[in-house]
């Protein structure tokens, strides 16, 4: 049955599915589920637990007013803050970076866990909210309305019925537009959630006649979903029938959704990579522990091309959180040694990985010197060889020297041998000795000693650098050509 995993997978690469997620994915957050707030809303109001949260939610407007309503809906399911280890669908969902997502969720917790991950999506709930949407923005579709917005909300019989007798509803039309061509991943819904049927015959009936081809993911899977395969054509997959070996249907739904994001990771690094500077802002996006953990596991299964596509994929030009600097930098580590350092191209492909790494100043010295640890195996090249000059927009000017030295000291560590095609690489790389900081200069120094150890083919670094025209820095050299380029107005990218 997984292959059903790689179909969907397939179409998340393509962009060709729409992920439609409901409460089941939240309740680990908010701890409550539907049959929970049944029951408290039935006890505030002074009656035996009611079957249905439909039901008794209207018998509490109708008894205490819409407004109390509203209030108690907000304390439920408004929070301030989210705790990471509750949200990891959350994570996985808007990791599979889907430019169009829709919920049936009238809380927060989505819109918190993206806008904590810097991939903030733009609310959709009113005709007007659709129209502000610009072209390649990010959003979220609340099918089911928001607390913000009482009268858009489906949570009572009452607002269901009056929202299925609008034959044209916007987002029923949106919905239509989205689908020509494409198919839907309903989400965190299990079949004892009332939801789930209400929300199918509305998306059925957005359609005017049959379902495009769709999947449901089960939060718990119960037999009598076959329902779905019979009237709807959904196609089901029960989590706990993939993974036998975990013990509850919560986990088993993350586990399966874990797969599902690492096998569209592989497909889309397997397509390689567009150039960021042709389409859109650059990604400005947070990496979030799942896409660490995912980018490792490429790195550690799959040939370089696909390893090094999977780490381009997530982290260029991307914010990479304090406390996942370490996982990332060995990933790069383990990413160097795994490339052949006689083989340009995947030379090539780890400085251009370098130049779009965003890290602090020390990290970002220590991935460079990474590189040139490895530079020391490269065949000698005849003329100027361009890894004299490696770039990393993270380092500040002129500190250069201090990531060679620190490669001198990986090389140590490992005792390889210093080669003269490293000494004539590092001649450039210690070109800006004279800038470096004075209680740094000595233990540079001390590796330029080390490195030139027999290397007497190759001039000394600092005997010659009072020969070297200025060095000028990667920020010196960019800020003045950018200054030169022309300039125009904005615009929505497409």
């Amino acid at each position: 049955m997984l292959s059903i995993l790689e179909e969907m997978a397939d179409l998340f690469a393509r962009h060709k599915l729409v992920p439609f997620f409901g409460a089941g994915i939240s309740r680990a957050q908010l701890g409550v589920d539907a049959g929970s707030l049944a029951n408290e809303l039935a006890a505030e109001i002074g009656i035996s637990p009611a079957p249905l949260l439909a039901e008794v939610s209207d018998l509490y407007a109708e008894r205490k007013g819409e407004d109390s309503f509203i209030n108690y809906m907000r304390r439920k399911l408004v929070i301030d803050a989210i705790e990471d280890d509750k949200v990891m669908a959350h994570i996985l969902l808007i990791s599979l970076n889907q430019n169009t997502l829709y919920t049936t969720n009238q809380d927060n917790v989505f819109e918190l866990t993206a806008k904590k991950y810097g991939r903030s999506y733009k609310r959709v709930v009113t005709l007007d909210d659709l129209s502000e949407v610009e072209p390649g923005e990010r959003h979220l579709i609340k099918f089911h309305g928001d607390l913000d917005v009482p009268d858009s909300l489906v949570f009572g019989a009452k607002s269901y019925r009056r929202r299925m007798s609008i034959e044209s509803h916007p987002l029923d039309i949106r919905l239509r537009s989205d689908l020509l061509g494409k198919r839907l991943l309903f989400l965190g819904y299990s079949f004892k959630d009332e939801n789930v049927v209400k929300l199918i015959e509305m998306t059925k009936q957005a359609f005017k006649e049959n379902l495009p081809p769709s999947y449901l993911m089960a939060y718990e899977y119960d037999a009598s979903m076959s329902r779905l395969e019979d009237e709807f054509g959904i196609r089901v997959v029960d989590p706990k029938r993939l993974f036998p070996d975990v013990s509850s249907s919560a986990d088993a739904f993350e586990r399966c959704l874990k797969e599902l994001c690492d096998l569209t990771l592989n497909l889309q690094a397997k397509k390689g990579l567009d150039d960021l500077f042709t389409k859109n802002t650059i990604n400005a996006k947070v990496v979030t522990k799942y896409e660490v953990n995912a980018v490792k596991r490429a790195i550690e299964t799959e040939p370089f091309e696909i390893a090094v596509n999977a780490f381009r994929g997530e982290f260029d030009a991307a914010r990479v959180p304090d406390h996942l600097q370490h996982e990332t930098i060995e990933s790069f580590r383990t990413l160097v040694d795994l490339a052949d350092p006689k083989n340009r191209i995947q030379m090539n492909q780890l400085r251009a990985a370098l130049f779009n790494f965003r890290l602090p100043p020390a990290n970002a010295l220590l991935v460079v010197s990474y590189l040139m640890a490895a530079c020391n195996q490269m065949p000698s090249k005849d003329g100027y060889d361009d890894y004299g000059s490696l770039m990393c927009p993270a380092m500040p000017d002129h500190t250069m020297p201090v990531a060679a030295a620190c490669a001198v000291a990986i090389l140590g560590e490992r005792k390889e041998p210093i080669t003269d095609n490293f000494r004539h690489l590092a001649f450039h790389w210690f070109r800006s000795f004279d800038a470096v900081p004075e209680q740094m200069r000595d233990q540079v120094n001390a590796m330029i000693n080390a490195a030139w150890v027999g290397g007497a083919n190759v001039p000394r670094p600092i005997s010659s650098s009072g020969n070297f025209f200025e060095a000028k820095g990667f920020h010196e050299i960019y800020n003045q050509i950018a200054s030169q380029f022309p300039k125009t107005l904005k615009r929505p990218s497409e």
